[in-house]
Formats: C-alpha cells, sequence, structure tokens
C-alpha cells in the first residue's frame, strides 16, 4: 500500500469491494480473513459503516450487508458519462454472450487496477479480485489504455516497469510494445496469452467514454478456450463497445 494512502480509509473501499465481488453478507470474521485484517479493527470499521447507514446488519445471522446508500453513491457517475446506458449491466451482457471473465479496467499510475469484474461460469477459469493491479505494459487491459499515450509517454512508463520488475523475462521490449501499441490504435482491440497468468488470455479493447477516464475492457480465459472463440469475443466486444464509446475502427474487420 502506497505511503500516500491512509489505511483506515483503504480498508473501507477494500470492504465495499469484497462486498461488491462476494454479492451476499458476510460475518466480521469472513471478511477479516478474506482481506487479512485484525477481527477487531474489522469489527470496529462494520460498526461504523453500519451507524453511518452504508451496511445492515443481521443480529440473528451475525452478518453484514450493503445498503442501497452505497449503490446510490456513483449512480450519477454513469448516468452523467453514459446517459441511460448501465456499465455494469453491458458488462453482465458480455458475461452472458461469452460465458467468460469480464475485467473492465483503468490505469492507476503504471499499473491497469480492475474496477469491477465478472465471474467466468466454467468450472476451469480464470479468477481475480476486484482492485487487483497489474503491470500496464503486460495486461491486455493495459495495454489497451496505454495506446491512447503518446509514444514518448510509454516509452516513459515502460522504463519504470522494466526497472521495477524483478524477473528479466517479464521486461518488455520497447520494440514489441511499440508494435502492439500500432496494431490496437489501428484495429482496436488486443489479446495477451500467457502474459500474466500461466495459461490464461485476454481480449481488450477500449471503452473511450465521452466524460471521465479512459476504461478497458477484457474477456479472460484459458488459452485454449480463448483461441476457440476469439472470433465471437471480438464481436462482442465489439457490438457493446459501440454502445458506450466514441468511435473507433470496428474490430469485425480483423475477426477472422
Amino acid at each position: 500500500m502506497s505511503d500516500t494512502v491512509i489505511k483506515s480509509a483503504a480498508r473501507v473501499l477494500e470492504i465495499f469491494e469484497y462486498f461488491s465481488e462476494r454479492q451476499a453478507p458476510a460475518s466480521v470474521g469472513d471478511i477479516a480473513r478474506s482481506l487479512g485484517f485484525p477481527q477487531s479493527s474489522t469489527s470496529v470499521l462494520l460498526k461504523s459503516l453500519l451507524s453511518l447507514g452504508y451496511l445492515d446488519y443481521d443480529s440473528q445471522a451475525r452478518v453484514y450487508a450493503p445498503t442501497m446508500r452505497i449503490a446510490f453513491l456513483g449512480a450519477w457517475v454513469q448516468q452523467k458519462t453514459l446517459g441511460g446506458n448501465s456499465l455494469t449491466e453491458i458488462l453482465e451482457r458480455i458475461h452472458e454472450e461469452t460465458g467468460e471473465l469480464v475485467l473492465l479496467g483503468m490505469q492507476n499510475g503504471v499499473t491497469v487496477q480492475y474496477a469491477h469484474i465478472v465471474e467466468s461460469s466454467h468450472p476451469v477459469r480464470m479468477h481475480l479480485k476486484v482492485g487487483t493491479r497489474r503491470p500496464i505494459t503486460r495486461a491486455a487491459v493495459g495495454r489497451a489504455l496505454l495506446s491512447l499515450q503518446p509514444d514518448a509517454e510509454i516509452r516513459k512508463i515502460l522504463r519504470r516497469v522494466n526497472a521495477e520488475e524483478p524477473v528479466a523475462a517479464n521486461r518488455i521490449k520497447e520494440a514489441d510494445l511499440m508494435k502492439e501499441i500500432e496494431k490496437i490504435r489501428v484495429f482496436g482491440f488486443t489479446e495477451t496469452k500467457g502474459s500474466m497468468t500461466p495459461g490464461g488470455g485476454v481480449i481488450a479493447t477500449l471503452l473511450d467514454l465521452p466524460e471521465g477516464p479512459p476504461m478497458g475492457v477484457g474477456v479472460g480465459a484459458p488459452v485454449e478456450r480463448l483461441e476457440k472463440s476469439r472470433d465471437h469475443i471480438i464481436a462482442v466486444l465489439d457490438k457493446y463497445r459501440t454502445q458506450i464509446s466514441l468511435p473507433v475502427r470496428s474490430l469485425r474487420a480483423i475477426a477472422s
């Protein structure tokens, strides 16, 4: 955790993200174990959020659950940015049509951070948690976001990521990354295989929203399954991207 982040503030947000992923009530012990927090301080935080109206408490089951107050906190952001469309609903539709893990990410420094995740419905699947951060130069969603940056800034970011990467095999060559960035700018999507998760891959595209920071969306799966469904996944991403993004070149042109 960065030195600039207040621990208690970070923990409150991690609790909200935990409930977003769990989508069910949870006990103090459940939350403390899952997030690695001390149980005593977790209990204090939950009671504070209960008093403020952000959580409800079932005294018989001894579990907490979010209230609608949390749901309304960010509702205006989606309404202002996307009009009548709900980004979470669109991500759910992408999941329904592909059956795979769906990732929504945004740039956070030299990383891509996943702001929303819809889990795969397959028994063999990739698994990530909301809030996970990956090197922006190696993750597919991160590379899609990088394509919006000037070349000089991309090279600067790559040098920093490579300098901080302890495993030499994970360092990306500048020529390779810039070649991929050019492909993203032309075709509107990118794909990675095994660059972050062994045996796993992601196909990603940009959501260049009318307002707010750019977001990227990706579909992730074991590489073998991803390759078999590649054309279909690209077509689905293209269909829903055009509903909420600024116009970019259609992905269908290179789906085959």
